[in-house]
């Protein structure tokens, strides 16, 4: 057990995502919840590759591999002998759409018309006959094809919507609750997962259409760095599994490090990254964040002509790029080995999949040394293989059923038999059905009542879902969590991409322009200034108002200690992060946290909900520089009216954990200065 009782963190970091497959399956046969983090990993998971096999089937009709994996697997179980009648039926509609060959002129070579290849998909549209299929068989693609044709009528809906009703027309979630051994709360993360990509693609596309989504995801399954996720937080409900490159900055109990063997990491594939061999990659001279970092061509004089010195260059910068290459790899190893607080697993093999043994890598001979100098203990370190050995794996066939039953034999005879008896019970004397043919009056209107009633009762129903806060929570959402706590769950709960508006930067240029005055330009994006966001903030047109009427007031003249201050701070379970406008000294050695404000004052419950962003700042800016947070005021500045409000007693460190438990007070009305 972790520090405190608490449940271990556990995280399995590979080198690349094609490892992820595996082990999640060989995690998942021992009962373990598995989550896979990072989208290139999560489009391998069972639930998430159906859902992107059915979206490709409704608008790519030659989608026949995508359509495979659909008819083939556990839930339509198409076997052999109906998948050949439906390819067959696939070549009959083609056959039926060819005209006759028209009799060419006298003396002229016959042309033959270039084959047409069927299409699967049309063909499960128009079935034929059942007689060419087996009864199960023709059933399953009847509602198969009934549930494309469903689909296919919402594909208007926004692309997270669409996502969520593929998944639930597949009966995804109910599968996933009722597997033995689902917890609630990760029985679905895979299809949120896909979810909040769907509607983080909506929101940055310029035209986020279904076809474009999907190139998207393609895009980031075939590239093997893919697109790994922008934040990553801890979950303790189950196993992690991530590349490398996504655990830099996190850190979990109990770390495992597979793969450590010649070749696979440190990687062979990515230590020749030059872009001279490669014409994908980006010249060094051109790439702004690490240029300095990267070797550099020296060429002989123009004109020279001297073809030798050339290709010897060539040749030396190749391999300064495979050292770099090779530099950077054991860097990605020492994050990966970094990042357990308590245990860290390492494991390689003599074998992968090739003819010739490979042997650990230069990173679990370094583990290996660090156990025998007393840092570590060795659980197992097999011999090296006989010259004439053969790889195990190799001489080992697998076996398997198809179609692939997803159920083990005994769990499908209990629901077998189970759905036997509902299908075999009587109707229930109340059932509509029955009684409303023919039945007793007074009957009928006892159910007519009671349907009323039901309808009632669900239409003014308000179930409740606890949605658990994130592990790492900004200060907008704090204040957001003051403001409407329903609003901020359903934000937290299904993701919703906002439309495009030019309001969602208004304020940047005069937060821009502060920076310039103040001399102290930061590398932060306009979307991340601090206020740029606000709903109520002036239109960057107003600048020249905002400009005069500062310059009016008592701020101008003042010199701030800092601004633009970022800052993380634990709070209680969560850390809380946020960026300070600017901090003033106060002449008795204490500190004031401004907040530039280009809107209108807010009032009422606003003006509370707002108090608690200064809240946060004051709490942060006291664990930055260790001054009591006692000493620290904070206010807002609204530059336009000239008003500087000062809430006289903001809440403290208790407050705000009160506040993310669901116990926090109304904080008092602040004062006009």
């Amino acid at each position: 057990m972790a520090d405190g009782g608490k449940r271990p963190t556990v995280a399995v970091l590979v080198r690349a995502r094609k490892q992820l497959p595996g082990i999640a399956a060989a995690l998942r046969e021992r009962g373990l919840p598995v989550e896979v983090v990072g989208l290139g990993g999560l489009l391998e998971v069972p639930e998430v590759s159906d859902v992107i096999a059915t979206l490709t089937v409704l608008v790519d009709p030659t989608a026949g591999d995508a359509l495979g994996r659909l008819l083939t697997g556990a839930r339509w179980r198409i076997g052999p002998r109906d998948l050949a009648a439906l390819e067959a039926r696939a070549r009959s509609l083609v056959h039926s759409r060819r005209p006759a060959p028209a009799e060419p002129a006298v003396g002229a070579p016959a042309v033959e018309a270039p084959a047409e290849r069927g299409s699967i998909v049309e063909a499960l549209d128009d079935l034929g006959g059942p007689d060419a299929y087996s009864q199960a068989g023709y059933r399953r693609l009847r509602r198969l094809g009934q549930e494309l044709g469903h689909l296919r009528n919402r594909l208007s809906e926004s692309l997270p919507d669409l996502v969520d009703e593929v998944a639930r027309t597949l009966g995804l979630e109910t599968e996933l609750a009722s597997a033995p051994g689902a917890s609630p709360a990760g029985a679905r993360a895979h299809l949120d997962a896909l979810h909040g990509v769907a509607a983080e693609f909506t929101e940055l596309a310029e035209l986020p259409s279904l076809p474009a989504f999907l190139g998207y995801l393609r895009d980031a399954e075939e590239r093997e760095r893919g697109l790994e996720p922008g934040e990553v937080a801890v979950n303790p409900e189950a196993v992690q599994l991530l590349t490398g490159h996504s655990a830099k900055g996190l850190e979990w109990d109990v770390v495992a490090v597979p793969g450590l063997t010649t070749d696979q990491f440190p990687s062979k594939a990515d230590t020749s990254d030059s872009w001279i061999r490669d014409p994908g990659n980006v010249p060094a001279d051109l790439r702004l964040t690490d240029r300095e970092e990267l070797p550099r061509l020296r060429l002989p004089v123009p004109g020279s002509g001297d073809q030798a010195v050339v290709k010897q260059a060539l040749e030396e910068y190749v391999q300064e790029w495979k050292d770099f290459g090779t530099a950077e790899e054991i860097r990605l190893g020492y994050v990966a080995v970094t990042r357990a607080r308590h245990l860290l697993l390492c494991s390689g093999s003599w074998w992968r999949d090739g003819v010739k043994p490979c042997g650990p890598s230069s990173l679990l001979l370094t583990a290996r040394q660090a156990c025998e100098d007393g840092a570590g203990t060795i659980v197992h370190w097999a011999e090296p293989p006989a010259d004439d050995a053969t790889n195990p794996a190799l001489a080992e066939w697998p076996v398997g059923i198809w179609p692939a039953d997803p159920l083990s034999s005994g769990r499908r005879r209990a629901l077998t038999a189970a759905a036997e008896l509902v299908t075999a019970a009587a109707p229930h004397p109340l059932d509509p059905e029955q009684v409303l043919d023919g039945g007793d009056p007074l009957v009928e209107q006892w159910v007519r009542d009671a349907d009323l009633l039901l309808r009632e009762r669900a239409r003014h129903a308000s179930p409740t879902v606890d949605v658990p806060l994130p592990s790492h929570l900004s200060v907008s959402a704090l204040v957001a969590l003051r403001r409407d706590p329903a609003d901020l769950a359903r934000r937290l709960r299904r993701p919703m991409p906002a439309a495009p508006a030019p309001q969602a930067r208004r304020g940047t240029a005069f937060h821009a322009w502060l920076e310039e005055r103040f001399g102290a330009a930061k590398l932060v994006d306009l979307d991340e200034l601090p206020g740029s966001g606000d709903e109520f903030a002036a239109p960057d047109g107003a600048l020249a108002e905002l400009q005069e009427a500062f310059l009016a007031s008592e701020w101008a003249d003042r010199q701030p200690a800092e601004v633009e201050v970022p800052f993380e701070t634990p709070l209680g379970p969560l850390t809380l992060r946020g960026r300070i406008d600017a901090v003033y000294a106060d002449a008795d050695g204490g500190f004031e946290v401004i907040d530039w404000k280009t809107g209108p004052p807010p009032s009422g419950a606003e003006l509370a909900a707002a108090a608690v962003q200064l809240a946060a700042y004051r709490l942060g800016w006291s664990r930055l520089t260790g001054v009591p947070v006692e000493r620290v005021s904070a206010g807002f500045h609204h530059v336009a009216a000239g008003v500087t409000l000062r809430p006289v007693d903001l809440l403290d460190e208790v407050g705000l954990l009160d506040l993310v438990t669901g116990t926090s007070a109304v904080p008092p009305p602040p004062r006009r200065d």
